[in-house]
């Protein structure tokens, strides 16, 4: 019983080494979304860390600032998914789908 469980610390070992490189390589990743017909894009990283905003000159108009900030957390927010989705997803191929505490 006891080479059992050390088999299965050491595999959760690889696993959660194999999980900290894809996350390490999914951080260098760019993701880009954009609103509003590609009026405002912004690009993350697999950290959802905030890169860069884009914004189209012709979306700027100072009497209607609610329609731009509107779009820029739709953007934001619309790319912050798809770097959560992008890295839940390489994680599950390495789990198996398998949620175990305390791996990641």
């Amino acid at each position: 019983m006891k080479g059992g469980m050390n088999n299965l610390v050491r595999q959760a070992q690889k696993m959660q080494s194999r999980i900290a490189k894809v996350q390490e390589e999914i951080g260098h990743k760019t993701i880009e979304a954009s609103t509003g017909g590609g009026m405002v894009t912004a690009v993350v990283n697999g950290n959802q860390e905030l890169l860069k905003i884009k914004i189209n000159p012709e979306v700027v108009d100072p009497q209607d600032v609610e329609v731009l900030e509107e779009m820029i957390v739709g953007a934001i927010n619309q790319a912050m998914e798809l770097a959560s989705t992008m890295m839940n997803s390489e994680i599950e191929k390495i789990t198996g789908g398998l949620n175990i505490p305390g791996l990641f």
